[in-house]
């Protein structure tokens, strides 16, 4: 006997400028002055990616006496986005399903849902793994490697990571009548060219995401609906209808 199979919505986000304000690398950036970051490490971002950046970012941080509870307390210190706690809530009271992709960290995003009193509405996070050593030094790794996307940083393809999770629901007997995707950047493109034409796409006005939907290129044209956004509150009567 066949199982009926669930449906619902599912929605997936990402993390800095989308359900936070800030960016959360950005936030620990910060905590030193950038006189104290060398020259050979700003250029890592452009020879090595963002993550072998931030790593080293990190080991100036821990160099300069900046403790695991004072980045800590940064991330905490970060403002959601407008209506965002209560769009999450809304999602799980109506049995919906949300989940987060992100290129920050697994520290970061834990952290913050923490004290937040969100994690409880998110079913899954994809992001870089982090934790901290018994030094207080932040370690990071990638998510995984890829070279498959172009669109997309070698450590994370959100287009993929979105895929197989889909996938994974579906083999556990759960089907989403919807899939919508909220994000800001560049790298939130490629999970946006994956939706369908029922399926719907959230870009943050003002933000990358936005500039590039609005004057796409042909091969980078996105078929789902595009909704952009200010408030979180504006997902609800576009999920509901």
């Amino acid at each position: 006997m066949v199982s009926r199979m669930t449906r619902r919505i599912l929605v997936a986000l990402d993390f800095d400028h989308t359900i936070v304000e800030e960016n959360s690398d950005i936030v620990a950036r910060k905590l030193i002055h950038s006189d104290l970051i060398p020259d050979g490490v700003r250029r890592l971002y452009q020879t090595k990616g963002w993550t072998e950046y931030m790593s080293e970012i990190f080991k100036i941080l821990h160099k300069n006496k900046i403790s695991k509870e004072t980045i800590v307390e940064a991330m905490h210190n970060m403002t959601p986005t407008q209506k965002m706690p209560e769009f999450l809530k809304w999602l799980n009271k109506e049995n919906h399903e949300a989940i987060i992709i992100s290129d920050s960290n697994s520290v970061f995003i834990d952290v913050w849902l923490r004290h937040r009193k969100l994690d409880e509405y998110i079913a899954r996070v994809f992001t870089n793994p982090a934790s901290f050593n018994e030094d207080g030094l932040l370690l990071i790794k990638p998510y995984h490697e890829q070279d498959s996307c172009k669109l997309s940083t070698r450590n994370l393809c959100k287009g993929a990571i979105l895929e197989a999770y889909i996938k994974e629901r579906q083999e556990e007997e759960v089907l989403f009548d919807m899939v919508a995707y909220v994000g800001d950047g560049q790298n939130d493109l490629c999970p946006a060219l994956r939706l369908s034409k029922d399926d719907v796409v959230f870009p943050r006005i003002g933000f990358t995401l936005d500039n590039i939907l609005k004057k796409p290129k042909d091969e980078q044209k996105v078929i789902a609906r595009v909704r952009p956004w200010i408030s979180a509150a504006e997902f609800i009567p576009v999920l509901q209808n």
